[in-house]
């Protein structure tokens, strides 16, 4: 199914019944502007509209959607084709909208120190998530999804995870809540690697850190010995697990302050770098 074929196949239905694009937008109640653009493949029908558009110029969905007109005999290989191409088209304009999505939260959060001063750092998030959306962008190229092998697929998972680590090296993550007096609370935010926070019993971003660490060397020695590190792929998924469980503890120690939106950021790189991996491992025992 192709909006542009689609679109020239409604044109010349048209043209042949004498209908003008008004003419034919008053019948199925749209606008002209709609099936002007339906006719230059800049978009396809309503589901809801096909059937009565089909009736109007005299042919069936499945004609209308294949732009040309079925024999009999290939009829029943049209319209499994068609349902396919259906298919695969929803879930291309899905794709297509939580990219956007992705995207538009990316940068809104890229332009929030101009509108919120006291979150200066949410750009870096922003980054992450408009990142994020380029790389789906890119794993889809004109409907066709890339096939990455196990080793580029879990190389995304470790990048990932360097970019939490990266994130991580930041002042901005980890948290320590001070009490000056009873009625004032001072909230400070440091790297995951900062002694200060060992200091004061706030562990689990050191240790969400130093795992982080190790997953990233290790990482990118399996990627140079991909088929020769079976234990090593092992290992690297549980200590990802683990910083990820990590990641969360000063949620639960200090509420909804002991996490910034650096270290949610963080967290969620760590997930989608779990997904990647667990996608690359499964993939290799598959096909063992």
């Amino acid at each position: 199914m192709d909006a542009k074929t689609t679109g020239r196949f409604i044109a010349e239905l048209r043209k042949q019944k004498g209908y003008t694009q008004k003419e034919l937008a008053e019948k199925i109640m749209v606008t002209d502007k709609a099936i002007s653009r339906w006719e230059t493949g800049k978009g396809l029908p309503d589901t809801s509209l096909l059937k009565p558009l089909g009736d109007i110029l005299g042919v069936s969905v499945g004609e209308l959607l294949s732009g040309k007109i079925i024999e009999e005999a290939e009829m029943k290989d049209q319209t499994d084709r068609i349902i396919l191409d259906s298919l695969k088209y929803s879930s291309r304009m899905l794709a297509n909208m939580v990219n956007l999505v992705l995207f538009l939260i990316g940068l809104a959060l890229v332009i929030s120190p101009v509108f919120l001063t006291s979150r200066k750092y949410y750009w870096v998030g922003g980054i992450v998530f408009i990142g994020i959306a380029v790389l789906r962008t890119y794993l889809k190229k004109e409907g066709k999804t890339v096939k990455l092998t196990d080793r580029a697929f879990y190389a995304v998972g470790i990048a990932f995870h360097a970019i939490s680590l990266i994130l991580e090296l930041l002042p901005l993550g980890a948290v320590l809540i001070f009490a000056p007096s009873p009625t004032e609370r001072v909230i400070h935010t440091y790297s995951y690697f900062d002694l200060n926070l060992v200091g004061y019993a706030n562990f689990s971003p050191m240790l969400t850190g130093i795992l982080t660490v190790a997953v990233v060397i290790l990482g990118i020695t399996i990627l140079c010995r991909y088929e020769k590190a079976k234990k090593r792929k092992k290992a690297v998924f549980v200590c990802s697990v683990i910083a990820f469980v990590l990641s969360f503890v000063p949620l639960f120690m200090f509420g909804s302050d002991g996490m910034t939106m650096i270290s949610y950021v963080i967290s969620a790189a760590m997930a989608v770098s779990i997904c990647f991996q667990a996608v690359a491992n499964r993939r290799e025992l598959s096909a063992a």
